[in-house]
C-alpha cells in the first residue's frame, strides 16, 4: 500500500516523484491533467525497493501523478503544491493534506494564493485550465481598487495591520519579536472581528458549483494565511501540519521580492529588524493564534457555527466536498 507520495519540479525541467510504501512492491507511475487517476497515462513502472523518480519529457501545464503498487491496491494522488507563475509567487494547491479521519484534502480543489493582479497574460492563460470557478479576494476595498483582480472576484473584507500601516504601531526600537506579536496580535483580531466572513466564505466552499475555488490577499502570508488554517483546521488536518502549510510562504517568497519589501518597510520608518520579522511567518505566532481559537471559542466548529454563522450540517458538508477517503 502507498502510504505518502509527494511531486516537486527539480528546476531543470523534470518531475521528481517520492513515494512512500507499507511493503515491497513495484510500482507504476501514471500522469496525467486532473486528479482524477483513471485518466492518467502510466509513464513509468519503478522497481521495488526504490522510493522516488524523476519524470522527464513531460508536456507543457500542470501535472498530477498517480502512485499505484504493481500487486494492486489504491493510488495516491500527488502534484506539486507551489504553482509557478510569471507574476504571483505563493499560488498553492491546499489538496494532499492527511486529515484526522483518515482521509486528505482534494487536490486541484480550493488553492490559496498571493497577489493575482501581478498575472501576465500568460499566467491568465494557465490560470484558465485549472477549472476555478470563484475567487475569493480577501484584500481591503482600497486595494481592490489600486489593484482590481484580473478576473470576476467575491470580495471578502478581512481586517488586518496592513504593512502601509504597521510604522503606526511598530517604533524606532522595534524588535522582530514585537513585529512577530504584532501579526499575532492582527490574526487573532481577525478571528474576533471576521468570523461571519469566514463562516461565509466556507459556507461558499460547500457549493460544488462554485469549485475549484483561490481565496488571496496581497501577499498570501496573513489574511490567507490565517484563512488557510482555519479551513485545513476545519478539514480535520492535525496542527502541525496546518503550521507548516503556514510557514511555507517564506520558502516560497523569491529573495529578490523579500529584499524589495524589506527596504520599502524601513523606508516607511520600521527597523530593518522589526521588518524582517514582520515579512515572515513565525509559527509561534500562528500556533498562539490556534490556541486562542480552542481556549477562546471551544474549537474550530464552535467558531465556525457560533460567530461564524455556520450549521452543523454545513460545517459536515465542508469535509465531505473537500476531501477524499482513501479507496
Amino acid at each position: 500500500m502507498v502510504t505518502a507520495v509527494a511531486a516537486e519540479a527539480d528546476g531543470e525541467g523534470c518531475l521528481v516523484v517520492r513515494w512512500r510504501l507499507d511493503g515491497t512492491d513495484d510500482v507504476s507511475i501514471g500522469v496525467g491533467p486532473t486528479p482524477d487517476s483513471d485518466g492518467h497515462e502510466q509513464v513509468l513502472l519503478a522497481e521495488a525497493g526504490t522510493d522516488m523518480a524523476r519524470l522527464s519529457g513531460l508536456p507543457p501545464g500542470r501535472h498530477y501523478v498517480s502512485v499505484t503498487p504493481r500487486a494492486g491496491g489504491a493510488p495516491v494522488i500527488a502534484a506539486e503544491r507551489c504553482i509557478v507563475f510569471e507574476g504571483p509567487r505563493n499560488f498553492r494547491d491546499l489538496g494532499g493534506y492527511p486529515t484526522q479521519r483518515g482521509a486528505s484534502v482534494s487536490w486541484g480543489t480550493v488553492f490559496r494564493a498571493d497577489a493575482l493582479h501581478q498575472m501576465t497574460q500568460a499566467d491568465q492563460a494557465m490560470f484558465g485550465t485549472f477549472g476555478i470557478r470563484v475567487v475569493y479576494d480577501l484584500r481591503s476595498s482600497s486595494e481592490r481598487s489600486l489593484h482590481p483582480d484580473p478576473m470576476e472576484s467575491v470580495a471578502v473584507d478581512l481586517l488586518s495591520a496592513l504593512p502601509g500601516e504597521t510604522n503606526l504601531q511598530l517604533g524606532t526600537s522595534a524588535t522582530r519579536l514585537d513585529a512577530e506579536r504584532l501579526l499575532r496580535d492582527s490574526y487573532v483580531g481577525m478571528l474576533a472581528s471576521s468570523a461571519p466572513l469566514f463562516g461565509q466564505l466556507f459556507t461558499g466552499l460547500t457549493n460544488p458549483a462554485a469549485l475549484p475555488a483561490v481565496f488571496h490577499c496581497a501577499a498570501g502570508k496573513d489574511r490567507t494565511g490565517l484563512t488557510a488554517a482555519l479551513l485545513l483546521s476545519a478539514l480535520g488536518v492535525d496542527r502541525e501540519t496546518v503550521l507548516d502549510d503556514y510557514e511555507l510562504t517564506t520558502n516560497w517568497r523569491p529573495r529578490l521580492e523579500a529584499q524589495t519589501l524589506l527596504l520599502a518597510l524601513v523606508r516607511a520608518g520600521i527597523p530593518e529588524e522589526a521588518a524582517d520579522g514582520l515579512l515572515g511567518t513565525p509559527r509561534w505566532a500562528m500556533s498562539e493564534v490556534l490556541r486562542v481559537l480552542d481556549e477562546t471559542y471551544g474549537g474550530i466548529n464552535a467558531y465556525l457555527s457560533a460567530p461564524g454563522g455556520m450549521n452543523g450540517e454545513a460545517i459536515a458538508d465542508l469535509k465531505r466536498k473537500l476531501t477524499i477517503s482513501a479507496r
